[in-house]
């Protein structure tokens, strides 16, 4: 189990060349991935996004990577030798026909910039993707490890609450049968009171079989034995998902969802009211955990 929130960073130099990778994930319903590229990266740009792809499956990710530098990177100087030849020799006429004294320097030359021109250099783009793919997938190992232990933390939380409602629904279960016990007890003092207060005449006209049908159906609606059976196959769904390796936020979800519709039922038949504070308290600790799992992967 993973957090979709981490940080990831690394650098690594070789050759003169420099690289930086920065990682940083929040959590967000699907994936997304923001790449922020050096200029000349952009062939790169699909393979870093698989590398990054095949780490996260959920969450907005930002990725940085800086080129800090590059041994082919800088400046060169382009003389241009055939004008400066022609400058010479023009000068060195126009000084011969004039009768000039004083002799033709590099000075001269040197106040002509349309000889000289400097010119940038192409960085080894080459060797900063493949240094830049290193940096990070050292960056994602770290990402990834500070997203494991986050996402352990909440597990051990989630399983606490898991547990609790695990207890409160065998608690649930004993007071359901307690109930159906006081209802049809209840029902049946009711029906003697009943008789007690009838006369002969009105006695024969006593429906007995539509009495138990009426008894029947008082138990029937406060019968919750079905919600029980399926919440405690939801919590076992839930119990196995906590186990497994791979993303599950998306299915934690899901059986959240369906605890809660049971609980709710639960609470909607509860003619006790130790059991409705007991699905008052599942539902707090479901809401809890609905918080938590919009932060895992």
């Amino acid at each position: 189990m993973r957090s979709m929130t981490g940080y990831g960073r690394a650098r690594i130099e070789r050759g003169g060349v420099q690289v930086s990778a920065e990682v940083r994930s929040v959590n967000q319903r699907f994936l997304e991935i923001k790449l922020n590229l050096p200029r000349g990266w952009g062939e790169a740009e699909a393979e870093l996004r698989k590398q990054v792809g095949a780490v996260v499956s959920r969450g907005r990710v930002e990725v940085a990577i800086r080129a800090l530098s590059s041994p082919r990177a800088g400046a060169g100087l382009l003389v241009n030798e055939r004008l400066a030849r022609t400058y010479v020799k023009e000068l060195r006429a126009l000084q011969k026909l004039l009768h000039l004294d004083g002799e033709l320097g590099i000075g001269v030359l040197l106040q002509r910039p349309e000889i000289f021109q400097l010119a940038e250099t192409e960085p080894d783009i080459a060797a900063e993707v493949a240094i830049g793919g290193k940096a990070l997938a050292r960056a994602l190992k770290a990402l990834d490890q500070e997203r494991a232990r986050e996402g352990g933390a909440l597990a051990k939380d989630m399983a606490a609450r898991l547990g609790r409602i695990g207890a409160a629904v065998k608690q649930i279960s004993h007071l359901a049968e307690q109930s159906r016990e006081a209802i049809t007890l209840q029902f049946q003092k009711r029906v003697r009171d009943l008789v007690n207060t009838l006369g002969m005449e009105e006695m024969r006209l006593l429906d007995e079989k539509r009495l138990y049908e009426e008894a029947a159906s008082a138990a029937q609606r406060a019968d919750i034995s079905e919600e029980l059976t399926r919440l405690s196959a939801h919590l076992e769904a839930l119990r196995a998902l906590f186990k497994r390796a791979e993303p599950i936020g998306k299915e934690i979800e899901f059986w959240l969802q369906e605890v809660g519709r049971e609980v709710n039922t639960i609470g909607s038949k509860s003619q006790n009211v130790a059991l409705s504070r007991l699905a008052v308290a599942i539902k707090g600790e479901l809401e809890k955990m609905r918080e938590q799992v919009q932060n895992l992967e």
